[in-house]
């Protein structure tokens, strides 16, 4: 019986230690407890997130540019969107007033539209307008990506930080072939 004595009391020191030294470890990495206010401040650093900046921008375009700190490209987004919209609207309204005059002029209840005499003129016109009127929709669909894809990668590279030391050396240089012959050639250094 005493070496079971001995055992179970060695194993409760051993878990009071482990307990102890996991208790010390987690108090070691929350940053609440150190004293140091310059470690604190660095080790909560905010984080710009690029799902956020994606969510906004799909949600209401250009909101993702307005999380990015990038106002300058509202009016260019709204820009475009709004000249699109009215080429839509224009091009679908010609296309309708076609499509009904040809449609009207096939029946032969009409035999002059604004000086068109011909149901194939009347229906070259009509398609004209819809493929610009599709094409429209298929530019503003455009836009509208590009306007999600520029807000997620401004957030993923909002916080990079392009120094002033960039810098390429190139210098002749002696270089050694795989058969030991030797030549010359012009080595190339980045520096940033």
């Amino acid at each position: 019986m005493p070496g079971n004595w001995k055992f179970t009391t060695i194993s409760r020191y051993i878990m009071i230690i482990i307990l102890f030294c996991s208790f010390k470890i987690m108090n070691a990495q929350n940053p609440t407890t150190v004293n140091d206010t310059s470690a604190v401040s660095d080790s909560y650093v905010k984080i710009h997130s690029a799902h956020k900046a994606t969510m906004y921008s799909a949600m209401i375009p250009g909101l993702g540019q307005v999380y990015n700190k990038k106002y300058w490209k509202l009016p260019v987004i709204y820009g475009l969107t709004g000249a699109f919209i009215y080429a839509f609207d224009f091009n679908n309204d010609n296309y309708n007033k076609y499509k009904n005059a040809y449609a009207l002029m096939a029946a032969e209840k009409i035999t002059e539209f604004e000086g068109y005499t011909n149901t194939d003129i009347l229906l070259r016109i009509k398609e004209h307008y819809q493929r610009n009127r599709d094409l429209n929709v298929i530019v503003l669909a455009a836009v509208y990506m590009l306007n999600v894809v520029d807000a997620t990668v401004d957030a993923h590279l909002y916080d990079y930080k392009i120094t002033k030391d960039v810098s390429m050396n190139v210098q002749p240089s002696l270089i050694k072939t795989i058969d030991y012959q030797s030549t010359y050639g012009f080595s190339i250094q980045f520096s940033f």
